[in-house]
């Protein structure tokens, strides 16, 4: 299988690089990630500047590998459009800290595999919890998690326009309970917002507590209860529930 990887961490980080070694064992790879850090880019694109485009050295990893200055987005465009050919599936990660719940809106992991679903291409966006305190952590658990889910799913579950989300939690992996197919919870947070300095603008930097879990089928909860979580998204955030009634009243109303 060709399996273009990518990711919004940068294609330098840890996890990326983790995630290819990995897949490399048994699948064709080709790695196209940001040259730089674009966590929390969502699905931005690059419209108005050029893209640029350069190939690169990782070390321990002979498969092919480019850098982009422009988002994850673009990274999976180049990569399905330029660089790949016959790509058939999208990885986006090992992605520094969990993206769950209502965050997916803001994750450039989940943006990036997303933009493959949209071009029919089945894609997984994979992200791990870490301990933010430190920087020890290792991806190696999150990426044979990740070709448990290939192998179990390729032929079944991976659908060309869906996006298989999977997160890790942060503990030993022989603690890990299992695996929870399961919805998006609703992530909420207390923010702060302290200011540093005050001339002509106001400088604030952001502080974001999460919320407390009240959701006990969501994907929050069951991370927070030592499993693995894995839900299937969708590009069309067409409420289908309120289509009809939506559409009957404004139809009475016209």
């Amino acid at each position: 299988m060709r399996i273009l990887i990518t990711n919004d961490d940068g294609i330098h980080a840890r996890g990326i690089q983790v995630l290819a070694k990995e897949m490399a064992k048994k699948h064709e790879v080709l790695i196209v990630a940001p040259r730089e850090q674009k966590s929390a880019s969502s699905h931005s694109i690059s419209i108005h500047e050029p893209i640029r485009v350069r190939e690169e050295k990782l070390d321990a990893l002979a498969c092919k590998a480019y850098s982009v200055v422009g988002t994850p987005a673009d990274c999976t465009q180049i990569g399905v459009s330029l660089l790949g050919k016959n790509i058939d599936l999208v990885l986006s990660g090992i992605n520094r800290g969990l993206n769950c719940g209502t965050d997916i809106l803001y994750s450039g992991t989940v943006s990036a595999a997303i933009e493959g679903a949209i071009y029919n291409i089945p894609s997984i966006a994979v992200s791990m919890e870490v301990d933010w305190e430190k920087e020890d952590e290792t991806y190696e658990k999150a990426a044979r998690w990740t070709s448990k889910i290939i192998d179990c799913a390729y032929h079944t579950h991976l659908r060309k326009n869906v996006v298989l989300n999977l997160n890790i939690p942060h503990i030993n992996e022989d603690a890990i309970k299992g695996l929870k197919v399961c919805r998006l919870g609703k992530s909420t947070y207390q923010t702060e917002y302290v200011l540093v300095e005050e001339k002509d603008d106001k400088v604030y930097t952001v502080k974001g507590t999460r919320n407390k879990i009240e959701e006990e089928d969501s994907d929050l909860y069951y991370l927070s209860q030592g499993y693995v979580t894995l839900t299937p998204l969708h590009f069309d955030f067409t409420d289908f529930k309120l289509l009809d009634e939506v559409e009957k009243h404004f139809n009475n109303n016209n």
